[in-house]
């Protein structure tokens, strides 16, 4: 074999191979423990990034060990190993913090949240966990927006989560005028959150919130299965509320504007 080929293929051996190999190891990995297999088990997904880290460093040690400058300069290496671990760490310190803060999110028995969940963290718009990594949560928002939020942070705030409860509720206030027939409302706001076909779990009781300037406010939560379907069942609640009112001849004020010509 020409020199040349032997020293082409000595060097993808080498450099390219360790490489290629956890490029591939890890396209596997990926592929048979994906976020959708691995569906509320947010622990084995960060352990899957974990081993994925691990194959890469393991590569790239055996890309440097093939260097003669760097085996050279290894005993140089470990002798310094003490200044350059306090550098290295000094410079990593924020990274090391998401990493540590992520393993021990993902470890404990009382994990503030899973893969699916929905979820506010801290002054972040609330949203589904879609993955996670050795550095970040990422979120997808109900407006389809991608947050990033860093484990430390996630570690060090107030997590709101909003599945682990059973059912997902959400208040519908209505004002009603003082001369109408309150307690009728009431009953009425009962009925239509009671026999709507997204109700789940106990009945609704609507409940006097507060007796305003023009009108009484009326208090009820409707409570659905998924949060997917809270939204249209609460527009669907208040305009059967605003049919049966005026059906009902019960009055929701408003402000009006009279206009007085002057002569």
């Amino acid at each position: 074999m020409p020199q040349v080929l032997e020293d082409i293929l000595m060097f993808l051996l080498k450099y390219i191979l360790p490489l290629l190999l956890a490029f591939i190891i890890n396209k596997i990995i990926s592929k048979a423990a994906g976020n959708k297999r691995l569906h509320g088990k947010i622990h084995l997904i960060l352990l899957r990034s974990i081993i994925e880290a691990v194959i890469w460093v393991a590569a790239i040690i055996v890309v440097l060990s093939g260097i003669p400058n760097f085996t050279k300069g290894w005993d140089a290496v470990i002798a310094g190993s003490g200044i350059v671990a306090v550098v290295v760490g000094l410079a990593a310190q924020s990274s090391l913090g998401n990493v540590f803060a992520g393993i021990s999110m993902s470890a404990s028995k009382s994990r503030p949240f899973d893969m699916g969940d929905r979820v506010k963290i801290g002054t972040s718009d609330p949203g589904y966990v879609v993955d996670i990594t050795l550095r970040h949560v990422v979120i997808r928002t109900y407006l389809n927006e991608v947050i990033f939020i860093p484990n430390s942070v996630v570690g060090n705030t107030t997590v709101i989560n909003y599945t682990a409860t059973d059912g997902y509720g959400f208040p519908v206030e209505v004002y009603v005028a003082y001369e109408s027939d309150v307690p009728k409302a009431k009953a009425i706001m009962e009925d239509i959150i009671n026999t709507h076909k997204n109700h789940y779990g106990s009945p609704a009781n609507v409940l006097c919130k507060l007796l305003g300037d023009s009108g009484v406010m009326l208090k009820g939560t409707v409570v659905t299965k998924t949060f997917e379907t809270n939204p249209t069942t609460c527009s669907e609640v208040l305009l059967e509320v605003l049919k049966r009112f005026n059906e009902e001849g019960i009055e929701i004020p408003y402000n009006k504007i009279k206009l007085v010509e002057n002569k």
